[in-house]
């Protein structure tokens, strides 16, 4: 299991000549006019980690975001990861969306619809992040035999599309396309609700952005999100667990890199 210490020591914490483009640009085509809250909270979990900037590529409606987060930018350009799938609600164009991100040949974080499009060939340094009923249905097998072995299906599903993959659950084991399997740290069962998944892509694409390797990433956005459970415990929704996030980077920073 990866330790605070690693995931403080791991972080992109910004110097004197740090910018905006150099803490990391990631985009996000998540959301849409009916899910418009997987827009909001997967911006929410991406803000919290630190990055340069969040570019909102999606079809929820823009002055939504912006009155939300004015900080997002909601014009398209540069960026260094791209987070997909969160909140589409249909696969109407998603081939056309999916196609478009690889084109930019940047580390690509998949959720929720844009599993269903696997397998397809990824960029390298890709994350999903499937629960245990959306891997147990790319490996064609039951959730039952995932939820028995969650390692065992990570690590295939990961060999497999050549993609890290982050199972999401109570035990979250992170696997790379070589099979390696790390765990992430584990959090109290209060984030088993609606809307964490959304939240976790968007930490794991901004920590992408900045520069992390995509198991690296997939393990620091998870244990962050469990961390931040633990030092708030409750039934927290979470945008405002999101929120926190911030103040759980300082500690860990401080207590470890300090």
């Amino acid at each position: 299991m990866i330790t605070p210490c690693e995931v403080a020591e791991s972080w992109p914490v910004p110097d004197a000549g740090s910018h905006k483009y150099t803490r990391g640009v990631v985009g996000l085509d998540v959301g849409s006019e009916r899910y418009p809250g997987a827009a909001l909270l997967s911006i929410a979990g991406a803000l919290g980690t630190g990055v340069g900037m969040v570019r909102y590529l999606g079809d929820a409606p823009r002055d939504l975001v912006i009155t939300r987060f004015p900080s997002v930018v909601v014009a398209d350009g540069q960026v260094q990861a791209m987070v997909l799938g969160s909140g589409w609600g249909t696969l109407e164009y998603a081939r056309e969306r999916l196609d478009a991100a690889i084109e930019r040949g940047v580390p690509l974080v998949l959720d929720a619809e844009a599993l269903q499009l696997l397998p397809a060939e990824l960029p390298p340094g890709s994350v999903l992040t499937p629960h245990a009923g959306e891997l147990a249905r790319l490996l064609k097998m039951s959730r039952a035999r995932v939820e028995a072995n969650p390692r065992v299906a990570a690590r295939r599903a990961a060999v497999r599309f050549g993609a890290t993959v982050l199972l999401k659950g109570s035990f979250q084991p992170v696997a790379n396309p070589k099979g390696k399997v790390r765990q992430a740290i584990a959090g109290p069962a209060w984030t088993a609700l609606a809307g964490s998944g959304d939240v976790l892509a968007g930490a794991c694409g901004s920590l992408l952005a900045a520069g992390l390797a995509a198991q690296q990433a997939a393990l620091c956005a998870a244990s962050l999100q469990a961390l931040t459970a633990t030092r708030f415990p409750g039934p927290w929704t979470p945008d405002v667990q999101a929120a926190r996030f911030p103040a759980v980077v300082a500690e860990l920073v401080d207590r470890w890199r300090g």
